[in-house]
């Protein structure tokens, strides 16, 4: 007899899981990865087989590569989940890098 095994509808909300922030990982972001409490600044963010990876470099300059999984990083103690940040436009849709003056 499954008894205790309800549905997400029954579930009392005090146990719900609250929605974490969606934090784009831009370059110099400080964050702690939750699971293993390597603290560093992001260094590169990168799309493979896997799925998307962060890389971070702690203090000492090594970098360790991180999946971004949901609740995966801590920022100033909190949970969030980090994102790939917005792509930048290319430069010849930034305007022109020379002026007439």
């Amino acid at each position: 007899m499954r008894s205790r095994s309800y549905g997400p509808d029954l579930t009392p909300p005090w146990k719900r899981s609250r929605p974490v922030p969606e934090v784009p990982a831009d370059d110099g972001l400080v964050v702690e990865e939750a699971a293993t409490g390597f603290c560093g600044a992001v260094v590169r963010c990168e799309k493979t087989a896997q799925g998307p990876t962060v890389t971070l470099e702690d203090r000492h300059g090594r970098h360790r590569v991180f999946p971004m999984e949901p609740r995966g990083f801590l920022l100033e103690g909190r949970p969030v989940t980090l994102v790939r940040p917005a792509a930048r436009p290319p430069a010849a849709a930034r305007g022109p890098r020379l002026t007439a003056s």
